[in-house]
């Protein structure tokens, strides 16, 4: 069984609620978990799944949240994943959609899909920028593409590189800037995280500071 949980994502500045991510769940011995692989799961079925949890945010919100996504690369450059992609994108009106890349595209596969995205203003982020997407030629070749990336400070913590996290977080911004793209901080933990992200200019957080992902009740 699988369901997407949701996590609110919040604007740094006014600290309100701007959106949610979509987070695929599966249920295993009386506990749901995040599935070890995400292409085992149908894209028609994740797309079903997320329709039924987009139409129930969407009717509590009137000021259209964003609802992002999560691809990784074999994702991103299924044609089949992407007409399903779509097919979500003009069922729900005024669908606010972002897809976080997990993995960086090649260069090629940027020049192949980013059209069909774009034709139906499906954004795209980045994702775990500055760990596992790790600053890179490939990866400078990736930016121009992006609409936003996102920098996850929970991964620096696990990693026990918390000495690297300022130094990195101060590099993306910059880059942030220099490829004109959102900024977005998640592994929100506490208050002095909040205004760590708003010192950085991040337009969107996220964290358990916030909420955990949870199932979405409205």
């Amino acid at each position: 069984m699988y369901r997407f949980f949701v996590q609110p994502q919040i604007n740094a500045v006014t600290q309100k609620l701007a959106g949610y991510e979509l987070l695929l769940r599966s249920y295993r011995h009386d506990y749901w978990v995040t599935p070890t692989d995400f292409t085992a799961v149908p894209m028609d079925q994740q797309v079903s799944l997320s329709y039924q949890e987009i139409t129930n945010i969407l009717k509590d919100h009137q000021n259209n949240p964003e609802i992002s996504f999560n691809l990784n690369r074999e994702q991103f450059t299924n044609r089949t994943t992407i007409g399903h992609l779509i097919h979500l994108k003009k069922s729900i009106k005024d669908l606010n959609l972002i897809v976080e890349l997990t993995e960086a595209p090649t260069l090629e596969e940027l020049h192949r899909y980013v059209a069909l995205y774009k034709a139906f203003d499906i954004k795209l982020s980045l994702d775990d920028v500055g760990t596992d997407n790790a600053w890179s030629p490939a990866i400078q070749d990736v930016l121009p593409f992006m609409d936003n990336i996102k920098f996850a400070m929970q991964n620096f913590r696990l990693q026990h590189r918390q000495a690297d996290l300022l130094g990195s977080l101060n590099t993306w911004r910059k880059i942030a800037d220099m490829y004109q793209l959102g900024f977005t901080i998640e592994g929100i933990e506490d208050q002095d995280d909040v205004k760590l992200a708003q010192k950085y200019n991040a337009q969107m957080t996220q964290g358990y500071y916030y909420s955990k992902p949870v199932p979405y009740c409205g």
